[in-house]
């Protein structure tokens, strides 16, 4: 068996074992996919890990062991972790399932993970990100949804709000993510992605956008008293129900708000020509309003927005997020400006707690939070 050399004064051998869980164990023995030995420094690991500090210094066997065999990690995985501990120059040639391995890795052995933040977003570059947003369901390639958990994980800023952006848009039912190993605690927050909150909640906000600003000349031929405004009224509806966005809550349940906004674009409709002046609106001039409003109105997930409403004084995150004036929000993210949306979904604060406060508000007491 050939040996990586990861440090050329290294005074350990660790032999990593990758086993294949695609396959049935023997006779309860996993069956193993490769074997790979890795030539390291002990002080290097010991340093950076807390598990092996104990390992390869402790009383356990391994501190006297020349060799150490290190089990059930993917080969590929722990190359890149003995890299960059080791401030070797790592590889980049991983697929994006490798992720979840890393992580694993870091938290098994008890690593700081963001010792990996500068590998992922040089190998988030490296990868062809957009061809897997424009045509990840032609061509096979990973679908960007897979984005959101490493991204999340590795803190990648833009990443992350690009990803949960593309989810707002692009799916038709419930956001969820992809955990494509068996290590199925690594998830992103629940609050993050479950039904109602965050990430479901935008995605069902721009139903709502829509909706308001089609609904308009609605709204106004309903409190005309003129006897053209039920054919007016019918024709419009009319119009948005053959291209195809019409009724909006039901065509939403099966179709994405990125094709609900595509058909939008074909929109046509000639008004009567007994309509009178309340019936004569720009009715194109409506559509065309609601979509740039609803295609511009969320633009995803900021993860800095997300860690300033994290600390340990819930009460006055709570109020600074229902007073923060637009100056203070779209500066200073590393993803760059962004909208109000973007950070009002942003909001991680305890949401039982935040009730909590609204209804001390409203009874005019106000209780400091204790926990």
């Amino acid at each position: 068996m050939s040996t990586i050399i990861v440090a050329e004064d290294g005074d350990l051998l660790a032999e990593v074992v990758e086993w294949d869980h695609d396959q049935p164990w023997i006779n309860q023995e996993p069956i193993i996919r490769g074997t790979q030995l890795f030539k390291v420094s002990r002080k290097v690991l010991m340093e950076a890990s807390e598990v092996f500090k104990f390992m390869l210094g402790g009383e356990w066997k391994e501190a006297h062991q020349a060799i150490v065999t290190l089990k059930d990690w993917t080969i590929a995985s722990m190359k890149i972790w003995f890299q960059v501990l080791h401030n070797v120059t790592p590889n980049f040639d991983v697929p994006i399932q490798a992720m979840w391995h890393m992580v694993k890795i870091a938290d098994y052995h008890r690593i700081d993970l963001l010792r990996l933040k500068d590998w992922f977003a040089t190998w988030y570059e490296r990868r062809p990100i957009d061809d897997w947003y424009a045509q990840y369901q032609t061509l096979g390639l990973p679908n960007p949804k897979w984005l959101l958990y490493p991204c999340w994980a590795f803190d990648h800023p833009k990443g992350f709000m690009r990803a949960t952006e593309f989810c707002a848009y692009r799916y038709t039912h419930h956001v969820g993510e992809y955990n494509p190993t068996r290590f199925y605690d690594l998830h992103l927050p629940p609050r993050i992605i479950l039904d109602k909150e965050q990430l479901n909640a935008a995605k069902g906000r721009l139903r709502t956008i829509l909706h308001r600003e089609l609904y308009e000349p609605n709204d106004k031929l309903l409190r005309a008293t003129c006897t053209c405004k039920e054919k007016t009224l019918w024709g419009y509806e009319k119009a948005l129900t053959v291209c195809g966005a019409w009724p909006l809550e039901r065509v939403a349940q099966s179709t994405a708000m990125y094709d609900i906004l595509g058909h939008l674009g074909k929109f046509s409709y000639e008004l009567p020509s007994s309509a009178c002046s309340v019936c004569r609106q720009d009715y194109g001039k409506v559509v065309e309003k609601g979509k740039r409003k609803t295609d511009i109105y969320f633009g995803g997930l900021c993860l800095d927005c997300m860690n300033k409403s994290k600390s340990k004084n819930q009460d006055r995150d709570y109020w600074k997020h229902s007073d923060l004036k637009e100056h203070e929000f779209v500066y200073g993210c590393r993803a760059g400006k962004h909208t109000q949306p973007s950070w009002y979904f942003s909001y991680m604060g305890r949401r039982q707690r935040q009730d909590q406060l609204y209804r001390a508000q409203k009874m005019g007491r106000y209780e400091s939070d204790s926990d």
